[in-house]
């Protein structure tokens, strides 16, 4: 599954005056994707160094594999609430105080001696982000007219996205020429090399209203949105179940082998631009609730041929690939879904809850999945993932039942009038 997509999350809106008009100003925006490469990056980087990384931190892979619960956990979690507290009316000026504190955690994480360090730096890193790319994403978009918004996040949602395909790949691969830890060191290069480019090229743009966090969490008292974010949190959890612990499992699967993980990764990622792509195309032509349910359905089918696909080294690369593909479909079809019998001032606030819910899933899934690969080994994974699946499939078709029910009373009741 994809990691979440910053949209308009914790209620950042930012307007830049001087936007010219049918135009983007697409040098501050693109530095503003850098950032969220460096993010994206950064949240899968530890599944593909997690055998190494345990190793010289002497934990298990299990043990490890809580980094990536913790940085998700922070996004999902603390960021909103850091947010709320700082109660910063300049987003640039925050813009900029977390991509700079998010090279320095990752020189922490570089220079980890103990898994307790490593943890500290990968929380940091976590909520730092959460508060980086929902706010970069609101900038880009306020450099754009209205309609060319949509243009503006599909390109910080592309940084995101291309961390899958080079990102994570080239973190193996530098890891590889040296160890693990040079891979935090070249994002943290990256991250500082985004701090200057947004000091240079982003504009101050208009300061925005303090929004309480009873305000953020407002919508959670209606069913559908709550049952909305049960579906994000469970469909997340089954990929990363998955997807955290690609090293381990396929390292020891005879028709793959370790030399093959960030092939894997890699396609995987390029499933991901198609599907991201594709489930947009398809959203704006079907609606969202045939293609989130569509997607959701053929997930967990493919999750259960996973054992199956491991048989040979081709079956396996069309496993990760379509996964990519119909995991990042997900993606648009889910906001689309989240916001499409919302009042406009509520979608901030909806799209921030579901950002929240994507890495609280996030979290489950890396912890889950180390529980079960310590019980019952890496082998049976699948089984649980392709569960956590069906669960997202169940509530989806709960949540699109009672959407329906709640139509046909307002169609009702127009024909009373």
């Amino acid at each position: 599954m994809p990691t979440p997509n910053p949209g308009e999350a914790h209620g950042h809106p930012v307007t830049v005056a001087d936007a010219a008009p049918s135009s983007i100003r697409w040098l501050p925006v693109l530095v503003l994707a850098l950032g969220a490469f460096c993010a994206g990056t950064d949240n899968y980087l530890v599944a593909g160094v997690l055998a190494p990384m345990a190793a010289d931190l002497r934990v298990s892979v299990a043990g490890a594999g809580l980094f990536v619960t913790g940085y998700s956990l922070a996004y999902a979690l603390a960021a909103p609430v850091v947010v709320t507290v700082l109660r910063v009316r300049s987003p640039r000026h925050l813009l900029l105080a977390a991509i700079a504190l998010f090279a320095v955690v990752n020189l922490l994480a570089a220079v980890a001696w103990s898994p307790w360090v490593m943890a500290v730096a990968r929380i940091a890193a976590g909520c730092v982000a959460g508060i980086y790319v929902p706010l970069a994403a609101a900038a880009a978009a306020g450099m754009a007219t209205a309609d060319r918004r949509g243009r503006a996040l599909a390109v910080i949602l592309g940084g995101i996205s291309i961390a899958t395909v080079a990102g994570v790949p080239l973190g193996v691969w530098v890891a590889g020429l040296s160890s693990w830890r040079m891979a935090f060191v070249a994002v943290a290069a990256v991250a500082l090399i985004t701090t200057v480019g947004v000091a240079l090229t982003v504009p101050a743009g208009d300061t925005t209203p303090v929004v309480s966090l009873r305000q953020r969490l407002a919508p959670l008292r209606h069913p559908p949105v709550w049952l909305g974010l049960a579906v994000t949190i469970s469909g997340m959890t089954a990929g990363l179940m998955v997807f955290t612990y690609v090293g381990p499992i396929y390292a020891e699967v005879p028709a793959v082998g370790a030399d093959y993980v960030g092939a894997l990764i890699m396609a995987h990622g390029v499933g991901a631009i198609f599907g991201l792509w594709g489930g947009s195309v398809l959203v704006d032509r079907f609606g969202a609730r045939p293609v989130l349910l569509g997607s959701l359905t053929i997930f967990t089918a493919n999750l259960a041929w996973q054992p199956i696909a491991a048989h040979t080294l081709a079956s396996t690369l069309a496993f990760v690939t379509i996964w990519g593909v119909v995991g990042w479909a997900f993606l648009p079809a889910q906001q689309h879904s989240m916001i499409a019998d919302a009042a406009p001032e509520q979608a901030p606030m909806l799209l921030s809850l579901n950002g929240s819910a994507l890495y609280l899933g996030a979290a489950l899934g890396s912890a889950i999945g180390g529980a079960v690969i310590a019980v019952f080994g890496a082998d049976r994974l699948w089984m649980f993932a392709t569960g956590f699946g069906a669960i997202a499939v169940a509530l989806s078709l709960v949540r699109h039942k009672q959407f329906r029910s709640v139509d046909r009373q307002l169609s009702h009741a127009v024909a009373d009038r």
